[in-house]
């Protein structure tokens, strides 16, 4: 095998690949970048047991065939070489590879290729096309919402559920919820629902940087989802279980409405918590006033914060106490300038929406507090 390609492309390709990669691989061969030149093209691929990263670039094939290399040892070489191009070989005489870069050359004992399962299959039965900027949306929307408890795996994934031509995802740690849907026109009729893991789309979004829109492919495959954007296909297992009905959870109707600037809420919550004491779990109490909303912390080690901000209140006067990371976290992903906070009591969940995003909620549990 030998191919000259450019060392930029070959080193972006073998960098995403690598995110499949296992930090503890189940066996050794898993810890390998696999490379197929053939037809002046590279394939680049790395996996683990749950997840497959497959990336194509364009190359000069002098000589067709296929090599696995160490992940680590390959990637960092790569980066650091300075030259526009690359000369990748194997060695016929040892079982090495050649790492030609202008005066420099290195030799990388291989591993054996034959060991290197085969790439699962990209073509699936249910198929999805969706745009680029649609998809990232969807995902930022809720990936924070969702749990990174490993103990609990039905939560760390995002609910993907098509009706029709609407895409939902959904969120949840059980504590908060997050919900964003889509329209999504020219699609099958089929409906499905399935929980993808949150690996895999924080890789979705890592890859959905190409300057110039693009429509990402999603389909199934049994117990897998096959999602290409451009030259890199993404394929993992699907998260096991059944997703809790979400819908159950939101209140039927809310007897307190406040709206609120956003940037005025989130600087406030975020000054107030520091207040709050070290930790995650960092609670602010808040008093919902007709034209005001006092936000208010302490605690014997720090001090004592409090901040008001306007509002404009339809209903009672409420005192509700929240973990402030999680009112933050979903500030940050509002865009719209105003939003909109629904409740019924201190210990009734609370709906936040955008006042002019439609399909996007959130749903956030209270904290049970002495005021």
């Amino acid at each position: 095998m030998k191919f000259i390609c450019k060392t930029n492309f070959l080193s972006k390709a073998v960098q995403t690949a690598k995110k499949a990669i296992s930090s503890n691989p189940t066996t050794p061969i898993f810890s390998g970048i696999h490379l197929i030149a053939a037809n002046n093209q590279v394939e680049i691929q790395g996996m683990d047991l749950n997840m497959a990263i497959g990336c194509q670039i364009e190359a000069n094939v002098e000589e067709s065939g296929n090599i696995v290399v160490p992940a680590k040892y390959f990637s960092d070489l790569l980066s650091s070489l300075q030259t526009e191009e690359v000369v990748i070989s194997k060695n016929a005489n040892d079982s090495t590879v050649s790492i030609e870069a202008g005066k420099a050359n290195f030799q990388i004992v291989l591993m054996d290729e034959n060991d290197y399962p085969a790439f699962p299959a990209i073509t699936g039965e249910e198929k999805l096309i969706i745009s680029d900027e649609i998809l990232k949306n969807l995902i930022k929307k809720t990936i924070y919402a969702r749990s990174t408890d490993e103990t609990r795996p039905l939560f760390t994934g995002i609910l993907f559920e098509k009706k029709g031509s609407t895409i939902t995802f959904v969120g949840t740690n059980t504590h908060r919820l997050a919900i964003k849907s889509a329209d999504v026109q020219n699609n099958e009729d089929k409906d499905y629902s399935m929980i993808m893991p949150g690996r895999l789309l924080n890789e979705v979004v890592n890859n959905l940087n190409s300057d110039l829109p693009q429509d990402v492919i999603i389909s199934l495959l049994n117990r897998q989802v096959i999602i290409k954007i451009g030259s890199t296909t993404i394929v993992s297992s699907l998260v096991e279980g059944e997703f809790p009905d979400y819908k159950r959870v939101i209140p039927a109707k809310f007897a307190i409405k406040t709206k609120v600037n956003v940037k005025e809420l989130e600087g406030a919550v975020k000054r107030v918590s520091l207040f709050s004491g070290e930790g995650d779990y960092s609670i602010v109490k808040i008093n919902v006033k007709s034209s005001e909303i006092v936000i208010n912390s302490s605690s014997n080690d720090v001090g004592k914060g409090r901040e008001s901000v306007s509002s404009v209140t339809e209903g009672e006067s409420l005192n509700v106490a929240f973990n402030a990371r999680y009112i933050l976290e979903v500030l940050k992903n509002i865009d719209d300038e105003e939003v909109t906070i629904e409740m019924n009591n201190s210990l009734s969940p609370a709906c936040i929406r955008p006042v002019s995003e439609e399909n996007y909620l959130y749903i956030v549990t209270p904290v049970r507090v002495v005021f």
